[in-house]
């Protein structure tokens, strides 16, 4: 009997021990299209294919998709404003979803720092046109006129992003997720 027993352990060996379980690196991926759904929901590293209309609080659009031309974002690298980047997280394909941003996980608040008063006369020595919300070119960036005082002749200038200070709203549907753009 147990030289029965020791036959089918060494039959049962000979064909189950051999056999190489699957794994990530010998895995069968020839079915795989590069691109594929690597998740059923939104992860960190993911690339997503999406479209997105972004609101103000008074309902103007300030940026969107067109139909035929959807956006493809990498989420969680940084490479979004944090607050949209959050709101993407643990979404699926077909998903549609509103997501609202305070200006703190947006642009940022306002910041007073940012907006300078300057003698007009060194603009227009510059040869810029002293206009009001014409934009300005400065070593600290990109600014915007936003008060002139002719009787003080001062000039305020503010450089914070014109999306400072506000809320935004994202009306966004997932058209894919994958591993790559």
């Amino acid at each position: 009997m147990s030289k029965y027993i020791g036959v089918v352990l060494l039959v049962f060996l000979f064909f189950f021990g051999c056999v190489e379980l699957p794994s990530k690196e010998n895995a069968d991926n020839s079915n795989l299209l590069v691109g594929t759904i690597v998740t059923d929901t939104i992860q960190k590293g993911n690339y997503v294919t999406l479209y997105y209309k972004g609101t103000l609080d008074d309902n103007s659009i300030f940026d969107q998709t067109q139909i035929g031309s959807p956006a493809t974002f990498q989420v969680g690298v940084g490479g979004l404003i944090e607050g949209f980047d959050a709101g993407l997280l643990g979404m699926k394909v077909g998903e549609k979803k509103i997501i609202v941003i305070e200006p703190e996980k947006a642009y940022g608040v306002v910041d007073a720092a940012r907006i300078i008063t300057v003698d007009k006369k060194m603009l227009t020595d510059a040869n810029v046109p002293v206009i009001l919300g014409i934009q300005v070119n400065a070593s600290i960036g990109t600014g915007k006129i936003v008060e002139i005082n002719e009787e003080t002749k001062k000039v305020k200038v503010d450089f914070n992003d014109p999306l400072a200070g506000k809320r935004l709203t994202f009306d966004v549907e997932i058209l894919k997720i994958s591993n790559k753009p």
